[in-house]
């Protein structure tokens, strides 16, 4: 299969699923629902070597400091590597979850520092998924809806078929961007494929590994002034987090940088981020829980 014949399979199975989607959200509306529902935060980038999943880590730490309850979800699948930097040794993940060889609650991973993992493994067969795989996916994830406060997806750092699905369906997306010269196309790649299909969500980004905060706000300014003009999307600004040689620190320890250097100008600036997050989430706490049907949200 060439490319083109590759992006155009990756598109019919993208509008399948939204179709899916939408059927299944209609179908939910007329159904009353009392279960508590998650806080859902999609973290991706254009590229590797961003710091995105050292980032997400923390900021699960953080909130979880705040008596949240959270799951991180690594998303890279077949690559997945996040559990690594809590020190913890990995049993099963999610092919394990996919093929019916263990239940939810034996990939759930519980970390010494308040929060859960569910790897994205090691495996090859979790590189190519089907949408048949997806969709038994989500109906296997759909209890952390109810024991969850905040659920963070961290995706893959390019736009795989399971990376679109995850950033085409969800509704609250953050973009990790590395201030170099190629960080403006990528996250603009990103963000244009994310209002092909998700008009409506709420997007923002955190410039990463940043010498200063002028140079951050450069970046993002640039960014979401091309965004307002261009695509008629305004961005949100979750701030920056600044270089430091705590963060290579802290992963080497394989602790969250905030048990290891708390005064440390990156831990001071997640810590930030983490609460802005957190009160972009009361201002718009309508529009960002999962949906009754968390398949319907995801795939």
């Amino acid at each position: 299969m060439d490319s083109d014949q590759s992006s155009n399979h990756a598109k019919l199975v993208i509008q399948k699923l939204l179709k899916q989607t939408q059927e299944s959200s209609e179908s939910d509306q007329n159904k009353k629902i009392s279960t508590p529902r998650a806080r859902v935060l999609c973290v991706t980038s254009g590229k590797g070597g961003t710091g995105k999943s050292v980032l997400t880590y923390n900021i699960g730490f953080h909130f979880a400091q705040k008596g949240c309850q959270v799951t991180i979800l690594d998303a890279d699948m077949g690559l997945g590597n996040i559990h690594s930097l809590s020190g913890s040794s990995l049993n099963y993940d999610l092919v394990d979850l996919i093929h019916g060889r263990m239940d939810l609650d034996d990939v759930i991973l519980e970390t010494d520092f308040g929060f859960s993992l569910i790897s994205g493994g090691k495996s090859a067969e979790l590189a190519n998924l089907t949408c048949h795989d997806f969709r038994k996916l989500t109906d296997y994830l759909e209890p952390l809806k109810s024991t969850n406060d905040l659920i963070l997806v961290d995706t893959a750092s390019s736009l795989s078929l399971q990376t679109t699905a995850f950033l085409h369906t969800l509704n609250e997306i953050v973009v990790v961007v590395p201030p170099d010269p190629t960080a403006v196309s990528t996250t603009l790649t990103i963000i244009r494929s994310i209002l092909q299909f998700n008009r409506s969500a709420l997007i923002g980004l955190i410039i990463n590994q940043v010498p200063k905060k002028r140079i951050a706000k450069e970046v993002f300014s640039e960014i979401n002034r091309i965004c307002i003009l261009e695509l008629n999307k305004k961005l949100i600004d979750y701030g920056q987090v600044r270089t430091d040689s705590n963060i290579g620190l802290s992963v080497t320890q394989q602790q969250p940088i905030q048990l290891l250097t708390p005064n440390s100008r990156a831990c001071r600036d997640i810590s930030w981020t983490t609460d802005r997050i957190e009160w972009v989430g009361r201002r718009q706490s309508n529009r960002l829980t999962l949906p009754s049907n968390l398949q319907s949200s995801w795939l």
